[in-house]
């Protein structure tokens, strides 16, 4: 995965950490118990232009377990709140983000042998690589 890619996942993290959920997001498809995690589940260019800069879109999944299932909703939700209605989105010189918007919204998926509450998303991510 392009360096750029990674450092936009980052800053995602960054965004979504702000918003003080009930543990540090952590990178991968399944999150710990207890825990929250993102990761890519696909993308492609959208644009390339005569200069070579390029309008990535991706998606990433957003996912929650907690022993308590308000508490996974209520997080998840809060950080798809977040992303979406910001009006201003990190930045470096070599890549912006455009835009978040939610391809899934928070929903229960299953609940575990050990009483953890599994719930899923996903957010898709445009940014424009210079």
């Amino acid at each position: 995965m392009a360096d750029y890619i990674n450092d936009i996942i980052d800053a995602v993290m960054d965004m979504a950490e702000a918003t003080e959920p009930y543990a540090a997001i952590v990178r991968g498809p399944l999150p710990p118990d207890n825990g929250i995690a993102i990761y890519m589940a696909n993308g492609t260019p959208n644009a390339t232009f005569l200069n070579k800069r390029i309008v990535y879109d991706f998606v990433l999944t957003l996912n929650g377990k907690h022993a308590r299932q308000q508490t996974v909703a209520a997080a998840l939700n809060a950080i798809h709140t977040a992303l979406t209605t910001t009006k201003t989105y990190p930045a470096t010189d070599n890549w912006e983000i455009c835009d978040i918007e939610t391809v899934s919204l928070p929903s229960y998926l299953d609940r575990e042998e050990n009483n953890q509450y599994l719930y899923g998303s996903s957010i898709r991510v445009r940014a424009y690589v210079y």
